[in-house]
């Protein structure tokens, strides 16, 4: 019964075949290139850069490259557009978010001003606010089934199991099916469960909205040594909202079912927490127009609580009936895996440049823990289905007296596959003004996602209610600066 609850607990969708441990692993475990305008324009290839906020999070080597303090805020306008494919119907659906992808200040204390080029030349401070990643997304299924229902599914999950302790077995799921007469017992039995479908062509729907992000609130210290020579350290506290809810629907439009008009069934999850992680680095100017740079990630510790809710209803045998679960809540620690990232730059005087990253992470060191449950079937899954992978980003900025263009691609490798393969991409553009006080950069960053499965429900290991989505993102951004 435990592991049952667990996995209503961690679940958006009871009856989904994915294990939502696992999701949950990976969805706090990754990153994506946002942060200011610059930082994005260059497809996050800032690795071995510096000198922009952002590098903060990924390189705090970064901030050793400031030669004066500086004040920066990113607004971002977030949209991402989700087509589904379920049987024979195509549907599309969007969702727009306003955010702030950046704020923060650096503080510069030259050690020397009379024009030394030796030895510890200054010390920088940054403290502010990087966007991680974005879970703003809604995707909108729908379709005719003449094969199978809902109703189905939860007979299924709820068989061998008597109705009077599905309260306490399937408190979120199938007990609401019972309460409302999506299933029923059969004649003279309390185990086994039929349901209202004498046949089937009812039209379904889903609509699954997910909001919230992944921010870290970063405390980062770095200096430089003769110009060549550059470290930081970053204190990372990252901060977790996401919320998903769910409604799904079952209608018989077209009165070809005698006993059953409707269902609709709804889930609610919410997630938040803090974490501490910490990151080093360090930039090394080989020439004047060669730079290496490399960052450690250590793992971040999350503190995680769910809350969750979900409710029934229905229209059967000319009747309305409803009916909602109690509420849940359950605190958690997650770590998500380490992070290595090596960088090199070229940098053709005040030209230009051109830049590339590859990160490497093993999302199958990622972990699951609680004081009341220690998750080892669940961590098991995580390690058997996850895997290492390398994520690489290039950039370049070319530049006209105090005007900059900007263009940068980003793969992400799959955490599922043993090989390397593609999970997503991210393509932008950027442009920019800087002048001796003040800056302003903008940039567009498009996100493709390989098309995936997306499960309404699952009868059993052969057979689910499957739709192939694709879902395209974009985010349009713009920092402002100021020097001092």
């Amino acid at each position: 019964m435990k592991t049952k609850i667990l996995n209503s607990i961690l679940g958006l969708l009871a009856l989904s075949a994915t294990a939502q441990n696992e999701a949950d692993a990976l969805r706090y475990s990754q990153t994506s290139p946002t942060g200011t305008a610059r930082f994005a324009g260059l497809g996050g290839a800032f690795g071995a850069l510096g000198s922009d906020f952002t590098t903060l999070s990924f390189n705090p080597a970064g901030i050793a490259l400031y030669r004066s303090s500086e004040l920066s805020l990113t607004p971002s306008l977030y949209n991402s557009t989700s087509t589904a494919d379920y049987r024979g119907t195509r549907t599309k659906d969007n969702k727009l978010n306003f955010n702030f992808g950046s704020l923060g200040a650096v503080f510069t204390r030259v050690r020397n001003k009379e024009g030394s080029t030796y030895g510890w030349l200054n010390f920088n401070f940054g403290i502010g606010y990087n966007r991680l990643n974005s879970f703003q997304n809604r995707v909108s299924i729908e379709g005719r089934n003449f094969d199978h229902s809902i109703a189905d599914a939860f007979a299924s999950q709820a068989y061998g199991t008597s109705y009077s302790d599905l309260a306490n077995s399937n408190p979120f799921d199938a007990n609401l099916a019972w309460q409302t007469y999506v299933i029923d017992t059969a004649s003279g039995e309390t185990s086994i469960y039929n349901t209202p479908m004498g046949n089937y062509g009812q039209l379904q729907k889903l609509q699954a909205t997910t909001r919230g992000s992944m921010g870290e609130t970063v405390i980062a210290f770095g200096g430089n040594y003769s110009n060549k020579l550059y470290l930081g350290a970053t204190i990372g506290i990252p901060n977790v909202k996401y919320t998903q809810e769910k409604v799904y629907e079952e209608t018989d439009d077209l009165d070809t079912i005698p006993q059953f008009t409707s269902l609709k069934y709804t889930e609610t999850l919410k997630t938040s927490g803090n974490g501490f992680n910490l990151k080093l680095g360090i930039i090394y100017r080989i020439t004047d127009w060669v730079r290496v740079g490399g960052a450690f990630h250590t793992p971040t510790y999350f503190r995680l609580t769910d809350n969750w809710i979900s409710g029934m209803s229905s229209k059967i045998y000319n009747q309305d009936f409803t009916a909602e679960s109690p509420a849940g809540n359950f605190q958690y620690t997650l770590t998500t895996p380490l992070k290595a990232i090596a960088s090199v730059g070229f940098i053709a005087g005040k030209a230009g440049l051109i830049s590339a990253d590859y990160e490497y992470v093993n999302y199958s060191t990622a972990k699951l823990n609680s004081s009341n449950y220690n998750f080892s079937a669940e961590n098991k899954n995580v390690k058997d289905n996850y895997h290492g992978t390398g994520n690489i980003r290039i950039g370049t900025e070319w530049r006209y007296k105090i005007f900059s263009a900007r263009a940068g691609y980003a793969i992400f490798g799959s955490p599922y596959s043993k090989t390397f393969k593609i999970d997503n991409s991210t393509a932008s553009l950027g442009a920019g003004f800087r002048t001796k006080g003040f800056y302003m950069d903008a940039a567009y960053l498009l996100n493709f996602s390989q098309k995936n499965r997306y499960n309404l429900y699952v009868l059993d290991a052969t057979t689910a209610a499957s739709a192939e989505v694709n879902n395209v993102a974009g985010s349009f951004m713009l920092t402002f600066g100021i020097r001092y």
